[in-house]
């Protein structure tokens, strides 16, 4: 018997902590599965991916380590429009995603819990998928290992259930947030430390953070 979608990945199995939530799978596979299908689904793809581009294009002249010759890595990049902003700075970037789609020059295949790049080796790591995570603490970890010692973590994070302009999370969330400075606090305990903060609005209500790596 084939089980449906909504029997495989149930929208409401939430477990939450210190006002962070994780959606339940049956295992990693699952969560794969899962955040697999979404790019088939989404409407409007190409534009969609020209807003989060065109977006992004005004954020970063505010972010004067993005320049020319360095280096980039966009966490799950789907079809590569953050890339595309990176790369008209002048900056070498490239995506990862569990599935960039085909024919597709700016994002390979990868899995932000396990990155294919040395340590130290990356002067920007950028996001705006914390919210598809399966292990939040695993991801950060792999950001703090391929950042170079002076490179910047910059998150752009959705504004959660309980922050103002807020939303709760969609049908292909898998790690959510009441406010967005839980999930601040939690990538502070992680080795990070904030550096600048500012909101946005486009493609969506959130806030853009660049993180440095705390020196020990």
């Amino acid at each position: 018997m084939k089980l449906s979608f909504a029997r495989l990945f149930p929208r409401n199995r939430w477990v939450s902590q210190d006002g962070i939530s994780k959606r339940e799978y049956a295992s990693y596979r699952d969560y794969v599965i899962h955040q697999k299908a979404k790019l088939p689904k989404i409407h409007n793809l190409a534009k969609k991916r020209e807003g989060l581009k065109a977006a992004l294009r005004e954020r970063l002249p505010d972010i004067p380590e993005i320049a020319r010759g360095r280096s980039v890595l966009c966490l799950g990049a789907r079809r590569g429009g953050e890339c595309e902003a990176f790369i008209e700075r002048g900056a070498f970037a490239i995506g990862i995603d569990l599935n960039p789609g085909v024919d597709n020059c700016l994002v390979v295949v990868g899995d932000f819990h396990n990155l294919q790049y040395a340590d130290h080796s990356i002067d920007c790591v950028y996001t705006n998928s914390l919210d598809h995570v399966f292990d939040l603490d695993r991801v950060l970890g792999e950001i703090r290992r391929v950042l170079k010692l002076d490179g910047i973590f910059i998150a752009e994070i959705v504004r959660g259930s309980r922050d103002s302009n807020g939303r709760d999370p969609g049908k292909y969330a898998s790690c959510w947030w009441n406010r967005s400075d839980d999930l601040l606090d939690v990538i502070a305990d992680s080795g990070f430390e904030p550096e600048s903060k500012a909101d946005f609005v486009e493609p969506w209500n959130g806030i853009q953070v660049v993180f440095r790596i705390v020196a020990t």
